[in-house]
């Protein structure tokens, strides 16, 4: 993962020369202050049943025993192991060092870099899915300008097709450069990840907040390949158009219930006055993460403490200045999708 600084602050300097000198004087006032807390975070983040001094141990290249004694500060970390850690977890040092600050750090994961590819993008929302689903106590609010792709892979053709326009026009792939779309394009190991995501998705609680527009990428994406010939077959696209439909009713099913089909609850609301983005606010093992993502495909992560709370706030005004259409008012969530089912008709009969 690359590093991104909103906001350059000579604070963050402090960390280490704290962290290397003062600490050394006086362990037991800084590391409860800084490490121990820095560590918590990091304990937060991994399954109530892992072993954290085993991870510890495993990551750092020390014994278990020494483990132990970084996490009752016995022993301080070093700037190497604090950087190891942060690579692997994430865990932001700037709201620890100055919850105040305006600086916030993120993890950033792009498709663009070599090492990041399609499928360790799937990877990666298995894995903070079943983070998530490993949590007691977990919250998920998704306010999104697109559907949560999570639904789409509901479906394994709607889920061949939008990973195939990925790679072919987002990614670039050389491999899909002169390749017209059929669903075995898609390697079935790809499509089983996809279905697992769903799964794991499916049975967590969301929140989630969408307008009228939600499926307008998805129509336009079809509407694209047809006029580019883009397809293998011709009637591919109107194929699609009816799997929409499909995916449309489904998705209204779930909403009457309020009820995934994988169990998990879904909060549904429609929002028609803000212009939405694809964020994520979550509660997991106690701790707040934001998920932020742009170009696609590419994501932002981080834990900053006001970030957070800022987020948070945020996505509770939206709630606020929404109206729920889930397992309640039957007439705005029919207008809700009946408009949905329109757009896809209207685009099936162009094509």
């Amino acid at each position: 993962f690359s590093t991104i600084r909103v906001i350059a602050n000579a604070e963050y300097l402090d960390y280490y020369y704290l962290l290397n000198g003062a600490i050394l004087m006086n362990p037991s006032t800084v590391s409860e202050n800084i490490q121990s807390v820095f560590l918590g975070q990091i304990r937060n983040r991994l399954p109530e049943s892992a072993s954290f001094a085993d991870e510890l141990a495993e990551l750092l290249n020390v014994s278990r025993d020494s483990a132990y004694r970084r996490i009752r500060g016995e022993t301080v970390l070093s700037l190497d192991e604090v950087k190891k850690l942060y690579d692997q977890y994430g865990v932001s040092l700037d709201a620890i060092i100055s919850p105040s600050s305006n600086m916030v750090l993120f993890q950033h994961q792009t498709t663009v870099d070599a090492n990041y590819s399609l499928e360790e993008w799937l990877n990666s929302l298995i894995q903070n899915l079943e983070l998530a689903k490993s949590s007691k106590e977990l919250e998920l609010i998704f306010a999104a300008k697109d559907i949560p792709i999570f639904h789409y892979f509901q479906i394994p053709e709607l889920t061949a097709f939008k990973l195939f326009v990925w790679s072919k026009s987002v990614i670039k792939n050389h491999k899909f450069a002169n390749m017209l779309y059929k669903p075995g394009a898609i390697s079935k190991e790809m499509i089983a990840k996809a279905t697992k995501i769903w799964e794991l998705y499916g049975s967590v609680p969301s929140i989630e907040i969408w307008s009228d527009e939600a499926l307008n990428g998805t129509i336009k994406q079809i509407e694209f390949y047809h006029e580019c010939g883009f397809f293998s077959q011709p009637n591919q696209a109107r194929q699609l158009c009816d799997l929409l439909l499909e995916f449309n009713s489904q998705i209204r099913k779930a909403a009457e219930n309020g009820k995934k089909s994988e169990g998990g609850t879904f909060t549904l609301y429609q929002n028609e006055i803000l212009i939405l983005d694809n964020t994520i606010f979550a509660k997991i093992h106690n701790e707040h993460i934001v998920y932020i993502n742009y170009n696609t495909l590419d994501l932002l992560t981080t834990q900053h403490g006001p970030f957070c709370e800022k987020t948070e706030s945020y996505m509770n005004n939206l709630i606020k200045n929404s109206a729920l259409i889930s397992a309640t008012a039957e007439k705005e969530r029919n207008r809700f999708f009946n408009k949905m089912e329109e757009r896809i008709e209207a685009c099936k009969e162009k094509l």
